[in-house]
């Protein structure tokens, strides 16, 4: 269906795409993608930067890197898309599930030790915790990595939703052992298509880049001795990249310029992530807690009626048919969110545009 109003959309700037590429005529393609690993290098203050195709394959990466495979176990978090869990599964270990807590939305640490207690009673110390910045909210990172260091757990820190977001000045996807971020469509910056892996681990980088490479032994012709992948970014992607890391300030700033419009407007009638003094987050989505199941639907069916994409907070992964049956840490949290909880648009074509979405909204809630 194509909305009037979409959720998430940017728009293809073609005269700074084709100034990039005017750029590298006669060279080598791949010099793009290398100098879009700079220019996140820079940004981040990481070492070690592999472009990919998507944010899952960075993940896929990330576990291959730190030799999680078959018999291990990851902590991740229930209330994510389904692409942070699916690798998990690729590489053959196990996800245990834990759920968010009521201010970030992010995992809970309470539940983050109950899991990892029980885990170690029974012999089973978790390889890696994975952790989602949900909507581009900062997780409470200082008592998560309080947590894995105590145990020596790696984190793998999946900056999806939050690229340009920060926790203690820090950007997110630089505070654990491995990032990953995606630069899909809908993302703050987009590369129409494609991701990150970063580390400070030299060790990791290299591993996680021969493997994105086909696993090509470095020899004069092809030799394989394991099975690798084709999740290296393209050029054209890159290219994309180049012209968008500059804009990552303006474009965070954006979406939080309507957010806060949001707040402001429907702040009698909603709840939303909160953010603290030592958080900033990017907004990437504007995402509120309606009073009850009811009201969101009545919303999300007038928005979809009138041609303004909306979608429902994220599904629990412990409520798929795909996960049901996995271990699982809940508060509550995550399927109140799911009942309650809706994405608005989070960028337009001019204010009159939110303007709308917000009289909508308002008109409902007030006769509601």
């Amino acid at each position: 269906m194509t909305y009037r109003i979409p959720l998430s959309y940017n728009p293809i700037d073609v005269p700074a795409l084709t100034n990039v590429l005017t750029q590298y005529e006669g060279k080598h393609h791949n010099q793009i993608v290398t100098d879009f690993e700079g220019s996140l290098s820079e940004l981040t203050s990481i070492p070690h930067v592999i472009a990919v195709n998507s944010g899952t394959s960075a993940i896929h990466l990330a576990l291959l890197a730190l030799g999680i495979g078959k018999g291990d176990v990851v902590v991740a978090p229930t209330f994510t898309y389904v692409a942070t869990i699916n690798p998990i599964m690729y590489v053959g270990a196990t996800p245990v599930l834990v759920d968010c807590e009521s201010e970030s939305w992010n995992m809970d640490t309470v539940l983050l030790k109950e899991a990892i207690s029980s885990l170690k009673k029974r012999g089973i110390v978790p390889k890696a915790i994975m952790i989602v910045h949900t909507y581009g909210m900062p997780a409470k990172m200082d008592q998560i990595l309080e947590i894995a260091h105590g145990e020596g757990i790696s984190i793998i820190e999946d900056a999806a939703e939050s690229f340009g977001a920060s926790y203690k000045g820090k950007m997110t996807g630089t505070l654990g052992s491995i990032g990953i971020y995606s630069f899909n469509n809908n993302k703050v910056v987009t590369t129409y298509g494609g991701g990150a892996l970063i580390t400070k681990n030299e060790k990791f980088a290299e591993q996680a880049r021969w493997i994105a490479s086909q696993a090509r032994e470095s020899k004069p012709f092809y030799e394989h001795n394991t099975i690798g992948y084709n999740y290296l970014m393209s050029p054209l992607s890159a290219a994309m990249g180049l012209c968008e890391i500059p804009r990552i300030t303006v474009r965070n700033e954006s979406r939080r310029r309507v957010f806060t419009v949001y707040q402001n407007e429907l702040k009698s009638f909603v709840e939303f992530q909160t953010e603290n003094s030592i958080s900033y987050s990017n907004r990437w989505l504007s995402t509120f807690l309606f009073k009850n199941n009811d009201i969101k639907d009545l919303i999300f069916n007038l928005l979809i009626k009138n041609g303004i994409e909306t979608r429902y907070l994220w599904r629990p992964m412990h409520l798929q048919p795909l996960y049901g049956k996995m271990e699982v840490y809940l508060n509550g949290c995550s399927e109140e969110f799911f009942k309650k909880g809706l994405c608005l648009p989070s960028c337009f074509k001019n204010e009159e545009q939110q303007a709308e979405v917000v009289r909508l909204i308002n008109g409902l809630l007030v006769n509601a």
